[in-house]
């Protein structure tokens, strides 16, 4: 791997060298700004494509792409499941989607389930909050994740397009590749893409000394990834339908337990229809419907111990009109899945979850001003089949719960000045409990816990306001915005203070075999936070520019009800960068540090996190290959992550997790991507 990496390279370099003219007019390097912090109406809060997506798909989980963005961090149970945290949220409160319709799989149920979307299968992420979140989902209070592979395309393609990739690093002994084509003939569309990833044990800092460490390596922390959709599409000018099929394989281990490998496997079918330019009242209509089929095996010693399945179906009606000024878009989404966990870890019982939900958010403008607004409403149906043939008597009889979310919200921006906005947002979010919450009831090897769910929970409902400042004049921006959302019923599960055997009996806490208990309960809750980002111009001469950046972000949660700081959160951040550019060459130094977490509850085993500055640099270049006439383009970069080798642990790992993983020693990587 590593001798193809420096040979590409080599290519590149002394290729990009000899053909300069033609490297630019592929266009210049753009020095990566940070993401925004906070969006204007009708749009994205965060969009990740492009070059800056292409340097973040080394990592092998959603959580790891998106980790260190403004406000976001992952739950990070070692490199192979590791699930984004936007502004303390996870899990329920964090929708993931792919391709427009929810992504289902079994990461929301506990911290060792990877969700099956690798990074190198998509081409764009989108974070939405506010009323663009409600387009998708009511109760995704910390935003809406949305992953794209243009797998069907909506509009006429024309020729050959795509893009090959390779990549690797040392700190995870990783070597990744894909690729991606889309071809058509102005009416017909297909595309193509794959990856595959394969990682092996990662290196340890030199400072750590911890259980989990095996000859310099983190044990059982390897992984194997493969996948790829083929899509097909016919297109018109105003209309278009198709449909894909994608699979993804995953194959790693749980740092946890040197004996525990999980086996996962998830194909999801998908179909899409679109008319636009319609001449009445409704003006387009999208109609979207997929079927997944989700199973992972969790391995002991090879042999399957437990089995998760997930297999639903979901379609989403979609119509746009303008009305009152306003662009509207309304519609109609159903979704349905059998969730089942049998075997020794069975602590669910079988359930189906049917949720149909009715939306309209419209976006306009007014002179200075910007808006959008958004409603929400859901009939959400949990059933449990209780013990049913499972042989599981705790699971008890068959039950449901019905619920009826209601969300609602309000984004505002004022251009105060030509480089200037001020925006503002509302937002009243409800969220139906989902299955875990309410009928958990077994011991859980991911917590080392006995976890309870609760069937009398109630509708989970939060209140948020935020305010921010957005400035741009030429390369020069910055945003900031500050936010509070406060929890009537926030649902956490929460220690205590009592202890059970693996059958559900109450022990001493001091038994050798004694779990603790954990609740899923319904608390009151305060979550607030500060976010800002920015870039600065500091010098510019005969060519060569340097830049400063800076992203920041610090969150506080509070259990009102115990008066306590709810748990994993992640604590203050701070990363300076300083960008340096010359023509189509750049280079990035920057230093992530992280402030100690001293803010935990009393259940919390692992109790603090300490704080750690870090070191890393990289260096990018564009090139034009001498193949393709010039039609061919790209780009490569290799970086130093850690330099000094400094043990850094992640707050927001579960606390019998946290310390067995810390994050990868000292190490290089790089990259090459082709884009035709």
């Amino acid at each position: 791997m590593a001798s193809a990496i420096v040979s590409a390279l080599l290519m590149t370099i002394t290729g990009g060298i000899t053909h300069v003219a033609q490297a630019a007019d592929l266009g210049s390097i753009t020095v990566d700004a940070p993401a925004t912090v906070i969006g204007l109406p009708g749009a994205p809060t965060m969009v990740l494509d492009g070059p800056a997506l292409f340097e973040r798909q080394g990592a092998s989980t959603l959580g790891g792409l998106l980790d260190g963005l403004p406000g976001l961090s992952s739950t990070w149970y070692g490199p192979n499941s590791n699930r984004p945290v936007i502004r303390g949220l996870d899990a329920h409160r964090v929708d993931l989607f792919s391709n427009g319709l929810p992504a289902l799989d079994a990461s929301a149920v506990s911290y060792d389930h990877n969700a099956p979307v690798n990074p190198l299968s998509f081409d764009r992420v989108e974070i939405l909050r506010g009323p663009q979140a409600l387009l998708y989902s009511g109760g995704a209070a910390g935003g809406v994740i949305k992953t794209d592979n243009s797998a069907i395309a909506m509009q006429p393609v024309e020729g050959v397009s795509g893009r090959a990739q390779l990549q690797g690093d040392t700190g995870y002994s990783r070597s990744s590749t894909a690729a991606s084509v889309n071809a058509g003939n102005g009416l017909y569309a297909l595309h193509l893409d794959g990856f595959l990833q394969n990682s092996g044990d990662y290196n340890a800092p030199d400072g750590y000394a911890g259980p989990s460490l095996d000859g310099g390596k983190i044990r059982n922390s390897a992984d194997r990834q493969r996948g790829g959709t083929v899509g097909f599409s016919l297109t018109g000018a105003d209309s278009a339908i198709g449909f894909s099929i994608g699979q993804s394989r995953d194959y790693y281990g749980v740092i946890v337990d040197p004996a525990t490998r999980i086996d996962m496997r998830s194909t999801q079918y998908d179909f899409k229809a679109q008319q636009r330019n319609l001449s009445g009242f409704v003006q387009q209509v999208t109609l979207e419907a997929n079927h997944t089929d989700y199973q992972h095996q969790e391995l002991n010693d090879g042999v399957p111990a437990t089995t998760f399945k997930n297999k639903g179906n979901s379609l989403r009606l979609a119509l746009q009109s303008e009305l009152m000024g306003l662009n509207w878009q309304y519609g109609l989404q159903y979704s349905q899945f059998d969730f089942s966990a049998l075997g020794d870890e069975g602590f669910l019982p079988k359930t189906q979850t049917r949720n149909i939900g009715g939306f309209a958010v419209g976006e306009g403008e007014r002179g200075a001003w910007s808006y959008s607004v958004g409603a929400r409403v859901e009939r959400v149906r949990v059933q449990s089949d209780g013990a049913g043939d499972t042989g599981v008597d705790r699971f008890g009889s068959p039950s449901s719960s019905t619920f009826t979310p209601a969300s609602a919200s309000l984004s505002l921006a004022y251009q105060f000045l030509p480089q200037w906005h001020v925006i503002g947002q509302l937002s009243h979010n409800e969220r139906a409990p989902a299955f875990d919450e309410l009928y958990a009831n077994g011991p859980h090897d991911a917590t080392g816990a006995y976890e309870l769910g609760d069937p009398n929970l109630k509708t989970e409902r939060s209140n948020t306001v935020e305010l921010g400042l957005r400035w741009q004049h030429e390369k020069a921006q910055f945003s900031a915005t500050a936010y509070l959302s406060d929890y009537q019923n926030y649902i956490g599960l929460l220690g205590t203070d009592r202890c059970r055997d693996e059958d559900g009996g109450f022990i001493g806490c001091t038994n050798a075999n004694a779990l603790p208990e954990y609740d899923y309960s319904g608390v009151r809750a305060r979550i607030y936070g500060l976010e800002f980002s920015g870039l600065w111009p500091v010098f510019s001469h005969a060519g060569h520019s340097v830049d400063a950046r800076i992203v920041a972000d610090v969150v506080r949660a509070e259990n009102r009800s115990a008066d306590e700081p709810l748990p994993r959160i992640a604590p203050l951040t701070v990363t300076p960068a300083l960008l340096w550019q010359y023509g189509l060459w750049t280079a990035q130094l920057e230093l992530p540090m992280a402030a100690r977490q001293t803010r935990v509850p009393t259940s919390d085993a692992a109790g603090e996190t300490p704080g750690y500055v870090m070191f890393n640099a990289r260096l990018t270049r564009q090139f034009t290959p001498p193949f393709g006439g010039g039609r061919v383009g790209g780009q490569w970069y290799v970086a130093l992550s850690n330099l000094t080798d400094r043990t850094v642990y992640s707050a927001g790992s579960i606390d019998t997790m946290r310390f067995l993983a810390p994050k990868p020693g000292r190490a290089l990587s790089a990259g090459v991507q082709l884009l035709f």
